[in-house]
């Protein structure tokens, strides 16, 4: 099952565009860091970030790796949509 999903990344929000067409997915936590990657894609990006209006969408700015060691919850899917911290 795919009920339970958890994104770690992800700002300009096409992989939760994606993961929310899914009628299995219950539940999308996504957890981004940097609110204003969020932002930036609503507004340029509107087609990538549709995602951002589901009802199924819970969203965390912050540290998602920070997120998963405070959260015990069982993801039934874990995405990393994260960028090299080195570049």
């Amino acid at each position: 099952p795919l009920s339970q999903v958890l994104i770690i990344g992800g700002g300009d929000g096409g992989v939760l565009r994606e993961v929310v067409k899914h009628p299995a997915v219950e539940s999308v936590v996504q957890c981004e860091i940097d609110e204003d990657v969020i932002q930036v894609s609503k507004k340029y990006l509107p087609g990538m970030a549709v995602g951002y209006s589901s009802a199924k969408l819970t969203l965390h700015v912050g540290d998602g790796f920070e997120f998963m060691k405070q959260n015990q919850e069982a993801f039934d899917v874990i995405i990393t949509d994260s960028s090299d911290p080195m570049g």
